[in-house]
């Protein structure tokens, strides 16, 4: 009898260790919210104006566009877009509390008090603005 039980224990042993590493472990992965998706600094890449579009290279600009997560749904936006030539302002400032609406698929679009002013997509952050001549342009920065 003393001979079974040495012959139990070890099988025994052995089926308790390979159930419990088989055991699956279950990792649920949570996507994170607009805000947090979106925030990072992202580099100034080109310019778009009068049916236009140039690459940074080509223009007299220079500079970042830095997201800062407020809560799931706002960010701070930090513009930091200068002249190259003079190291004037272009478009320099920050607006607090801009509204991040997710659009599915990596797109996000942004607004402030319900005017929508920019759009990500994957890494490609575009702003669209009017200079003090009254041309229109968008900014493209890339994350």
């Amino acid at each position: 009898m003393k001979n079974s039980y040495f012959r139990i224990i070890p099988l025994l042993m052995i089926l308790m260790v390979t159930v419990l590493s088989s055991c699956k472990k279950d990792k649920d992965i949570i996507a994170p919210d607009a805000a947090t998706a979106i925030a990072g600094q992202y580099t100034y890449s080109e310019l778009t104006y009068n049916g236009k579009t140039l690459p940074a290279n080509q223009t007299d600009l220079k500079g970042s566009v830095k997201l800062t997560r407020q809560t799931a749904s706002l960010v701070d936006i930090a513009l930091n877009i200068r002249i190259k030539s003079s190291d004037s302002e272009f478009l320099v400032g920050t607006l607090d509390g801009a509204d991040v609406i997710d659009q599915g698929s990596g797109n996000y679009s942004l607004s402030y008090e319900n005017d929508e002013f920019g759009q990500i997509k994957g890494e490609k952050l575009t702003i669209k603005g009017v200079d003090s001549d009254g041309v229109s342009f968008t900014i493209t920065a890339k994350k």
